[in-house]
């Protein structure tokens, strides 16, 4: 009876575990793929020389420049701001691209062709 007590005991702990596991494993690759999915870069050609923005919009001014032809690393989700017209059309799309290194601001969707 004793043995038998322990057994159950033991096997309860070991459920209680599994349980506790099993849980935390499944949070973390969701919290981890909506990470991934925020930060996805994508290929982007720019459509014309253009100036790129501090921000979604012409408010906070330029921070630097693309150039016509290139190919630039981009956040391939785009970003709703100030409505803009440049490169044959009026957006309110703007993607967040690497312009130089480091370098990071916001460009009219209009004036990019997705490479992927």
């Amino acid at each position: 009876m004793k043995r038998f007590l322990m057994a159950l005991m033991a096997l309860g702990a070991g459920l209680a575990l599994s349980a506790t596991f099993a849980a935390s494993a499944s949070a973390a690759p969701s919290a981890s793929a909506e990470t991934a999915d925020a930060t996805a870069a994508c290929s982007a050609v720019a459509e014309e020389n253009r100036s790129v923005w501090a921000s979604p919009g012409t408010a906070d001014g330029t921070v630097g420049a693309v150039v016509a032809g290139r190919t630039y690393t981009a956040e391939c989700s785009l970003v709703e701001g100030e409505s803009y017209t440049a490169c044959g059309s009026t957006t309110d799309l703007w993607a967040y691209v690497n312009y130089a290194g480091d370098e990071w601001g916001y460009l009219p969707n209009s004036c990019l062709s997705w490479a992927s």
